[in-house]
């Protein structure tokens, strides 16, 4: 009897035990690398139970985020009277080294289409085509007579900065004829922010072409097409 009596009450101790000893079910188990936060603020306890955790954000530098920064043409800032300093590249003072506005391809155009003409013992008549994104580029020209037609090809160099109103560009190549001969010469063009294709430009330069020397001027369509009118006129 007394066997069954202290056996009755271990098992009615048990369910009692259980709730002394184990911890409460609701708790949640926070990571080891998460800070505890009350959903009532009332405990600033690192680990409450039954709080959300939080994860901890790593330590870095802090995004600020500033209003953003316009630059005039002359490498002033906009808005500001203080004058730019610290001269870069392409003498733009104050920009920013990769700084949009050094691109030399916003006031420029790339692309550079000319009739050419020979003038010398023997003429020849042809075309111009020049490449220039920024600074260098390349050029290359066909020109062709009753007696003779030449190729030339070579690089081609702005001289322009950011501030002139005027393209100026130098080139000078190799010429092919019958014999190997060189050229150099020079170009201004018009400035421009809407088109990649130059329509108002003029060069001029020197060419020996089979140990001829042979002055060389070349015009924009547009120029050209004003001139043949003009002589129809005339």
């Amino acid at each position: 009897m007394k066997r069954v009596f202290a056996t009755l009450l271990l098992m009615a101790w048990l369910p009692v035990w259980g709730q002394v000893v184990r911890p409460d079910s609701t708790a949640r188990t926070l990571p080891a690398d998460s800070v505890a936060v009350d959903d009532d603020q009332d405990d600033d306890g690192p680990n409450v139970i039954g709080t959300r955790p939080v994860p901890r954000r790593p330590q870095g530098e802090p995004k600020v985020l500033g209003a953003p920064v316009y630059y005039n043409h002359d490498g002033s800032i906009r808005g500001s009277r203080q004058p730019a300093h610290q001269p870069h590249r392409d003498n733009r003072p104050g920009l920013p080294e990769r700084h949009y506005l050094n691109n030399l391809g916003i006031n420029y155009s790339s692309f550079f289409l000319e009739v050419e003409a020979a003038l010398g013992m023997h003429s020849a008549l042809g075309l111009n085509l020049t490449y220039l994104p920024e600074r260098w580029g390349i050029y290359g020209s066909a020109l062709f007579g009753s007696r003779h037609e030449y190729f030339s090809v070579g690089p081609a160099v702005r001289l322009s900065g950011m501030q002139s109103t005027v393209d100026w560009h130098i080139y000078s190549g190799l010429t092919f004829g019958r014999h190997v001969g060189g050229e150099i010469g020079f170009r201004v063009a018009a400035t421009s922010r809407s088109s990649e294709f130059c329509w108002n430009s003029l060069s001029l330069g020197m060419a020996v072409i089979d140990g001829s020397s042979y002055l060389t001027i070349g015009l924009s369509l547009e120029l050209s097409a004003l001139l043949g009118l003009s002589i129809f006129l005339w």
